[in-house]
């Protein structure tokens, strides 16, 4: 066992109650900001969301975990079942929609506030953390505009970040002499929790696993592992054993982009396979993940988006991001290899080979962590300043330096201020934007629930939404593989088979909007808008919302429409 492995875990302190006021408030003042977000206009904005809460539906129905909204109604293999299980409670509270959506994004925050309770727990914890910083630091993780965002949106992140954290929390007390076998217990239930929310989850807990049996040993390490491994169970035997029939499509040129399509709905590693392997991209894909993972943390901080000059914005990304990857190790050298750094460096390992590289939503269970870095770090930058030997008689080169750290604090903080206002700005218009085109798409979906069979099928791009909105099942008209950012051969392809999906699925209409593609990456998004603009002109039109926002168009099942 090593020495610093060795070391003995922080003294637990009593809370007082001045410090619950305290957490109390920030937790308010998150919800309060979440609220302003008017998070109900982003439900369908990420397309995972409308997944969650249609299979939810079904779950509550009584039909199992199933893909309603996918014509064929295929079993749901690509998401684990708990974070559709927990929704499944709004439908049965109020299957009024979409009036619940408010309810689930209340829920969504209740798992917020529990991770912004695991945060406080895990930086109080750290030595040489007082109360006050652990406040601070929390109030940075709840006030962050990508954790307001997650939890505006109804996505497994924020939650999946409440287990994950809160398992790393009672792993640190795990660790400790005097914790019971209990602890044990409640760390592997946590984890195994994650993994439901997840599959991300798996590499945190072989983390964990690891943690215990360097420090505890191997014997604690089993009990946590025989918590975990029925969750693993559960999570592989959906993920492998169970294969959703897809209709099949003519082997032709667009074949390949058909069956892209049916790998997203339903798998993600058979995804992966066909985006980053079949394409050729592993190791563009690695080194683009690893540069993301590097430029994360401070990224979390500063964005080069709203900061000028771009020289000045690259300059703090870099430096925050050096500062918080150096602190994470100091943080371990001083305090001990703790179980959210195995954790952490478990997770890097599958993210670093992942076609879809969204570092932000990936590392926000660590968050905390790299706050905390960041404190650690500079507050031994200006230790090494203030304690530095200086030439006697002459205190000049410490008051330069004093100066110096003073100047780039200041400018530090301007630019963090600079880009979290810009950002809570950018989400803004983004829920605006789509709240504005809300009333359009409602009134197109009820065109569609009142003029067309009960069993027509549709094409949209936020297709999930549709079926919510209407019944009508469909899937998006094409899904862009990440492999096209590296080659835009791939991108220009699938653009060619845009409407691929149309013929397998008996496609009868075509729902466009002029917000489809909004959350995919350039080109892809301006491409793909442009495809639609080009195609409309062959359709013969349906139905056009009062200002033109959200068209509907006829296509034939069996013939696609002109190029």
């Amino acid at each position: 066992m090593s020495e610093t492995a060795a070391r003995p875990p922080a003294r637990t302190r009593k809370t007082p109650w001045l410090v619950w006021i305290a957490v109390s408030a920030i937790l308010l003042g998150y919800v309060f900001f979440v609220v302003r977000l008017h998070p109900t206009n982003f439900f369908g904005f990420s397309h995972d969301d409308t997944l969650y809460f249609s299979s939810a539906k079904a779950i509550a129905e009584g039909h199992g975990y199933i893909l309603p909204s996918v014509p064929g109604t295929p079993p749901a293999t690509k998401y684990p079942i708990l974070y559709p299980w927990i929704l499944s409670w709004v439908w049965r509270w109020n299957p009024s929609f979409p009036a619940n959506i408010s309810s689930a994004i209340a829920l969504n925050s209740v798992f917020g506030v529990a991770y912004l309770l695991a945060a406080f727990a895990f930086l109080r914890r750290l030595p040489g953390f007082s109360d006050a910083i652990a406040l601070l630091l929390t109030a940075v993780c709840a006030l962050n505009p990508r954790v307001l965002f997650l939890s505006a949106n109804l996505m497994a992140d924020i939650p999946f970040a409440a287990f994950a954290l809160g398992a790393c929390v009672v792993a640190s007390r795990v660790n400790e002499k005097e914790a019971k076998s209990r602890a044990t217990v409640w760390c592997g239930i946590l984890t195994g929790l994650s993994i439901l929310i997840r599959a991300m989850g798996i590499p945190i807990a072989a983390g964990l696993f690891l943690a215990i049996g360097l420090r505890s040993g191997w014997r604690k390490a089993s009990v946590f592992a025989a918590c975990v491994v029925p969750f693993v169970g559960a999570l592989l035997w959906r993920s492998m054993f169970l294969t959703p029939q897809m209709p099949l499509a003519a082997a032709n040129s667009c074949a390949r982009s058909w069956r892209t399509v049916c790998l997203y709905y339903t798998s993600y590693a058979g995804f992966w396979k066909a985006d980053v392997l079949a394409h050729g991209v592993f190791w563009q894909t690695v080194a683009s993940n690893l540069r993301s993972v590097v430029l994360q943390p401070g990224m979390y901080f500063v964005k080069l988006t709203f900061i000028r000059p771009t020289v000045l914005a690259l300059v703090l990304l870099l430096a925050l991001s050096a500062v918080a990857i150096r602190g994470v190790f100091r943080l371990a050298d001083s305090a001990g290899w703790r179980p959210i750094h195995f954790a952490l460096g478990f997770s890097i390992l599958p993210i670093l080979i992942w076609d879809y590289s969204v570092m932000d939503r990936f590392l926000i269970p660590f968050f905390p962590l790299l706050c905390a870095a960041i404190c650690i770090e500079v507050r031994q930058i200006v230790l090494h300043v203030r304690n530095s030997p200086a030439p006697k008689g002459s205190g000049v080169e410490r008051k330069l330096a004093a100066v110096f750290l003073c100047a780039a604090g200041a400018v530090l903080l301007w630019g963090v201020e600079v880009s979290w206002r810009g950002e809570i700005g950018s989400i803004k218009k983004i829920s605006e934007s789509r709240g504005a085109l809300l009333e359009e798409k409602r009134a197109a979906y009820a065109w569609l629930e009142k003029k067309t069979a009960p069993n027509s099928r549709i094409l949209a791009y936020e297709d999930a939404s549709a079926f919510l909105y209407s019944g009508r099942q469909g899937l998006r008209p094409v899904i862009f593989s990440a492999a096209g950012v590296y080659r835009p051969d791939v991108l220009s392809s699938e653009l060619a088979c845009i409407v691929s999906s149309a013929k397998p699925v008996g496609a009868n209409y075509w729902v466009m909007s002029d917000d489809d593609f909004a959350s995919e990456w350039e080109p892809a998004s301006s491409r793909g808008l442009e495809k639609e603009r080009e195609i409309e002109r062959t359709l013969p039109p349906l139905f056009r919302s009062e200002h033109g926002g959200v068209r509907i168009y006829k296509i034939g099942a069996e013939e696609e429409p002109a190029l």
